[in-house]
């Protein structure tokens, strides 16, 4: 186990190059943060999955709920490792913090293709359905190879990546849950502010953490409500009503 010796709350701003070293208390909030939410997202995944009425929202559920799960997972793993092996394993907790990284990307992908595949966006939203998931696959091929040495560019590239195919949501018609998803996004982007206050903001990676997880469940509150369940815009005809045909 880790001892828990010297600064307790903050320590010194890592130097350029550098990577911040959390204090053991300061890891430990960082592990229970994203800790908490791992059952309540596998939780909210089964409701996304009773709520869907229809093939592609069941597997949008699925694609939604499990990025989010691993991306709770993934980030206590590599947290609950630095608290109690630091300094100990470092090749574990260098690629477990890749793998966090990574889940960083998977979760931006998923959370757009919700409303990218089940609204209409247009001839853009088309495109990004999958471009979406081509930016986050080499935003990790970024941080593998260059993991910790562009922290600046890596933040950048976090950002661009997350809000950049916003513009794109803008085009849907029905914008039903549209406010919800925006202010999860508003929520993320404020919470980069604490994400680079490492060593200025005690707990401040913490923090950050806690603008992911009211984040995500905002998000996860717009696609339950707003894209899950029989489209109103886009009904199925009941075949049981007279007159209906029925083509075989």
């Amino acid at each position: 186990m880790r001892s828990c010796s010297g600064n307790l709350y903050m320590n010194k701003r890592a130097g350029k190059g550098e990577a911040y070293e959390p204090t053991c208390h300061e890891q430990l909030a960082n592990t229970a943060s994203h800790g908490i939410a791992i059952i309540p997202s596998l939780i909210a995944l089964r409701w996304m999955i009773d709520a869907s009425h229809r093939d592609l929202q069941h597997a949008i559920s699925w694609v939604f709920g499990i990025f989010t799960t691993i991306l709770f997972l993934t980030s206590t793993l590599y947290h609950g490792c630095e608290w109690m092996f630091r300094p100990k394993f470092s090749k574990l907790r260098y690629y477990l913090h890749i793998i966090d990284r990574a889940a960083i990307y998977f979760f931006i992908a998923a959370s757009y293709t919700p409303w990218l595949m089940l609204r209409d966006c247009g001839p853009t939203g088309a495109n990004l359905k999958w471009s979406i998931w081509l930016f986050a696959i080499l935003g990790i091929v970024y941080q593998y190879n260059f993991h910790e040495r562009y922290k600046s560019l890596e933040t950048f590239l976090y950002v661009v990546i997350a809000a950049g195919p916003a513009f794109a949501i803008f085009t849907i018609q029905d914008r039903s849950g549209l406010p919800i998803m925006l202010a999860g996004g508003l929520v993320y982007m404020l919470g980069v502010v604490f994400f680079k206050m490492d060593g200025i903001i005690p707990f401040a990676h913490a923090i950050w953490h806690c603008h992911v997880l009211v984040g995500a469940f905002l998000q996860y509150v717009a696609v339950y409500t707003a894209l899950l369940g029989p489209d109103k815009n886009n009904p199925f005809p009941d075949l049981s009503a007279p007159g209906v045909p029925i083509v075989s």
